[in-house]
């Protein structure tokens, strides 16, 4: 066909003039979607749906050959300066994953890792053997029982603490009073566990026939638990006897029991 005068125009199609499924991916060069061609505002967050499956990554940030290690940088809010997380060197020839923890920090602790790379909160600066927290409770009241089984008498020498890692030891100290005429026990329960459950026969046992006892004497407990938890645990003093009247705090006399939570 030939045209005499002016030659025709070109006019762009518009996206009203282009049948539905006209372009395809087939009709795209590799280059033709640059970066010059993305407007910026139409990167929404709406757009950025990242989903994570068993073996492909949501984010991968890929790393420049003799140039850098691959890494994520978090802006402050006006994007003028900010962090940055680093993949270690490809030398080190490192492939691990860090899971971080299912709990809130609490203040004063740290972040660690056990061989797994399963992250957890931590007190900081408590090495092996350092006592991590105290905590205790007293009772002013004297409390008294007739049972042959293990009771509480609803004394208050009882006590919870939060173990900041499941590896680290419980020291429980107890300190009371105790009268009996015959003979009582006195022990220390975690929760629904006797810690001195040695054929119920506690962990102290106080006997009046020497007369001391019966006049009323000092009483005290000590031991070391590895209760295995990151839970509350309670701790509390209970007491029995094989016949009479046995007595805690004795003549209203100051009780305690203490926690001190050992670093493992």
């Amino acid at each position: 066909m030939a045209f005499i005068g002016n030659q025709p125009t070109a006019v762009p199609l518009t996206s009203s003039q282009l049948a539905d499924g006209l372009i395809t991916t087939a009709k795209l060069a590799s280059t033709s979607v640059t970066t010059a061609k993305v407007n910026t505002a139409a990167i929404t967050t709406d757009k950025l749906d990242l989903i994570s499956t068993v073996s492909v990554p949501a984010v991968t940030a890929k790393g420049t050959p003799s140039v850098s290690d691959g890494y994520i940088q978090l802006n402050c809010e006006q994007n003028s300066h900010g962090i940055k997380l680093k993949s270690p060197p490809h030398s080190a020839a490192q492939s691990y994953t860090l899971t971080f923890p299912s709990t809130a920090p609490t203040d004063g602790t740290f972040l660690q890792t056990n061989s797994s790379g399963v992250l957890s909160f931590a007190s900081a600066g408590a090495a092996a053997g350092q006592v991590i927290q105290v905590v205790t409770a007293t009772d002013s009241t004297g409390r008294n029982t007739t049972s042959t089984s293990f009771v509480t008498g609803s004394n208050t020498l009882s006590v919870s603490i939060t173990p900041s890692s499941a590896s680290n030891k419980i020291l429980v100290l107890v300190s009371t009073s105790g009268r009996i005429l015959d003979e009582m026990f006195l022990t220390v329960y975690r929760g629904a566990t006797d810690l001195g459950a040695a054929s119920n026969k506690g962990l102290i046992v106080m006997n009046g026939e020497s007369g001391v006892a019966a006049a009323g004497a000092g009483a005290g407990i000590s031991l070391l638990d590895s209760p295995s938890t990151t839970s509350s645990t309670t701790y509390q003093v209970y007491f029995r006897v094989t016949s009479g009247t046995g007595n805690i705090n004795y003549s209203n006399s100051k009780g305690s029991i203490t926690l001190m939570e050992i670093k493992g």
